[in-house]
């Protein structure tokens, strides 16, 4: 008796909501799906060369920034950035989606289609990079002439937002007798001998953060992808204060950009940001001020092989 009841009640409304709908002059059903789902499943088609959408754009890239995929078909993710880090491939087009993203139609060497990446984990060779990295003093407000490294250090952390006091990172430097560590007191420079390594420095700065890689033995143009993806780079050089015929790699700076052949250094060896050339130690071939632009030639000839990057 339930059932028949209710088969007798959905007939009666169904014939009820006909009847309204031959009367009215015009009913709307909507036929396309919510705003959320349709916003969604435009970023999941993929223009053709003849959409409007679609340019040629004939450059050689390489990924320099990890976190990205790689896609073929609808979306179908195939490889990723972090698989492909500072690999080579040729761009012969781009397509700008509904959503502003901009998508790069990549190849190999051997003309075999790899799929599309976003424009943001790739670079060409000339592409300029300038990052905001926090200028930090070796001098002020703490006073370690001979802790280079650990404000070096602090400049790469903070760039990512990590909260370092410089006074316990000077404080707690490795020094020897362990592993790579420091020989001479950070403030004093009683017994110094050499800076801490760049392994060691980088098992230290996993205290605030794993972020931080060793990148030591990666030539002039790797670094120079890694600044391009937007990761600033710890680099062991020459000090204004040492005598040409020094050629211990006894001072940590950090490559901050890149543009035109250049790259942008921070040295903590001032006492501010705004020093200029020849305000430090008066060896000119290295005293060019707490930020200036390298030529990627003068850095090779600086450039220790030692190397600390933060992702």
């Amino acid at each position: 008796m339930v059932k028949t009841s209710l088969s007798k009640r959905l007939l009666r409304n169904g014939a009820a909501l006909l009847a309204i709908i031959t009367v009215g002059s015009t009913v709307n059903i909507p036929l396309t799906a919510p705003a959320s789902v349709t916003a969604n499943a435009a970023t999941k088609t993929v223009p053709e060369q003849t959409s409007k959408s679609w340019k040629s754009y004939k450059h050689e890239i390489h990924f320099v920034k990890k976190g990205y995929k790689v896609y073929q078909n609808k979306w179908h993710a195939v490889s990723s950035s972090n698989k492909l880090f500072h690999k080579a491939y040729k761009a012969n087009g781009k397509y700008k989606l509904s959503n502003g993203r901009t998508y790069y139609r990549l190849y190999n060497s051997k003309k075999n289609y790899l799929g599309y990446v976003n424009a943001h984990a790739v670079a060409t060779s000339k592409a300029s990079k300038v990052m905001k990295v926090p200028y930090v003093s070796q001098y002020k407000p703490v006073f370690a002439p001979w802790g280079c490294a650990s404000a070096a250090m602090t400049m790469l952390l903070r760039y990512r937002g990590v909260k370092v006091n410089l006074r316990y990172a000077q404080n707690h430097l490795p020094m020897v007798p362990t592993k790579g560590g420091q020989k001479g007191n950070v403030y004093t420079g009683a017994g110094f001998g050499h800076v801490i390594t760049a392994a060691a420095l980088t098992k230290y700065s996993h205290h605030w953060t794993k972020r931080t890689a060793n990148i030591s033995k990666a030539n002039a143009n790797t670094i120079k992808m890694y600044v391009q993806g937007g990761y600033p780079v710890l680099f062991y050089g020459y000090s204004s204060y040492q005598k040409n015929a020094d050629k211990k790699r006894n001072h940590c700076k950090v490559i901050v950009g890149y543009k035109n052949g250049k790259f942008k250094v921070n040295d903590p060896l001032y006492y501010s940001s705004t020093a200029k050339a020849g305000t430090g130690g008066k060896n000119m071939k290295y005293d060019h001020g707490a930020i200036s632009w390298e030529s990627v030639s003068h850095f090779n000839k600086e450039y220790g092989k030692q190397a600390i990057t933060i992702y």
